[in-house]
């Protein structure tokens, strides 16, 4: 399916319409169709999963990012509703609504938050949810914007980097960036440590550049092309990258993934490995779901395998998310299931709304924040 025809009607096209055409090669693969999902087994009952807290808003794609900040979980969905709760109970705090419908969402640091709607204008919203001012940018965006300390982050699709002041809208700094003819229609994200802003590009780079006024730190070359055609060459980073215990890594589409030290921007280590969802570290250990469904563990400081699960081969598994000594991963058919972080054994399920977890998992205090493709919104506590 990746045939030297679409690489040429690729270069043809040229990268603006080329963003719909690699978004449709990345459901894609140049293997045949994969088998059908493995059934899930019993699961002995070592780890209990309590339902805390549960809610619901509309349609959530898969390149829609939730948010957790100041004890607050803020989610929007792709007709226009944007909904705050209290990660502790799940209590309702505000909601509003961005006529027209979103296109890149949400990202908040508890106060602000911030979408991209349809018309493609960044929306700043206030700490009740109130509309504060639109910003209408030049190129499309797939990437949820990112809130820092009252600085909105947006990384559009054809690579450009803008951050505004979220109160007023006036423009921080942006920041051009050459990107190559062919894009993939896949949301990369936003990380921060420190005061420094952590993103990935689509030449398979992680970057690192001051917040306050977008100067450079460092780059680093985490996906390197593999393949004859330029669609089996994409390498775009995928996915927020994951920050801990100063190590920044992340994945690249299709070919590789790896981690960075923040301090000094140098390649630690990087191993190929096929995939799409970003990662999750603690700085010792890394876990990564694998096109195939296979959960793959590695050591954070110098990518030595460790171990992996094929339990979930095949079910089109979401980002992992490491929650101390587990391992939480969501599946096509809405169930989360835990892996013990030590030997990647399943000890635990959840349910949810029967619908695909494509949006990345995450931790609220001790709850676990899952979204499904339908828009439910669960809390739960792994005990």
């Amino acid at each position: 399916m990746r045939g030297p025809w679409m690489a040429r009607l690729a270069r043809v096209l040229g990268a603006g319409l080329a963003l719909g055409l690699a978004g449709l090669l990345g459901a894609c693969s140049s293997t045949p169709k994969q088998p059908d999902p493995t059934p899930l087994g019993p699961v002995p009952p070592i780890l209990h999963v309590d339902t805390v807290w549960h809610d619901s808003v509309g349609p959530v794609p898969s390149t829609f990012h939730a948010a957790v900040a100041a004890g607050r979980v803020v989610v929007a969905s792709s007709n226009g509703d944007v909904l705050c709760l209290s990660a502790s109970g799940g209590r309702a705090l505000w909601h509003s609504h961005v006529d027209g419908g979103i296109s890149a969402g949400v990202g908040s640091d508890g106060s602000f938050s911030a979408v991209v709607n349809t018309r493609n204008q960044v929306v700043s919203l206030g700490p009740q949810g109130q509309i504060l001012w639109r910003y209408q940018l030049p190129s499309s965006v797939i990437t949820a914007p990112a809130v820092f300390g009252g600085i909105i982050v947006v990384q559009a699709a054809d690579q450009r980097l803008w951050a505004f002041d979220a109160a007023t809208g006036a423009k921080r700094w942006d920041d051009a960036f050459s990107a190559p003819a062919l894009l993939l229609q896949r949301g990369s994200g936003v990380a921060l440590a420190d005061g420094d802003i952590v993103f990935g590009d689509a030449r398979g780079r992680l970057r690192a550049v001051r917040l306050a006024d977008g100067t450079e730190l460092w780059d680093a070359q985490i996906g390197r092309p593999h393949g004859v055609t330029e669609v089996e060459r994409l390498v775009s980073i995928t996915g927020t990258p994951s920050l801990a215990q100063g190590l920044a890594c992340s994945r690249a589409y299709q070919s590789d993934l790896g981690c960075v030290d923040m301090t000094s921007g140098h390649l630690l280590w990087s191993a190929r490995a096929d995939g799409y969802s970003s990662v999750s570290q603690n700085g010792q250990e890394l876990v990564a779901t694998q096109a195939d469904g296979v959960v793959q563990a590695y050591s954070a400081t110098d990518g030595k395998a460790l171990w992996h699960n094929d339990q979930l081969k095949y079910r089109k598994l979401g980002a992992p998310l490491l929650l101390g000594h587990t391992v939480a991963v969501g599946d096509l058919q809405g169930y989360v299931s835990f892996l013990d972080a030590k030997d990647g054994q399943i000890i635990g399920r959840a349910s949810t709304d029967g619908s695909a977890i494509d949006s990345p998992m995450l931790l609220a205090g001790d709850t676990l924040v899952v979204v499904t493709s339908k828009g439910g919104i669960y809390g739960f506590l792994p005990r």
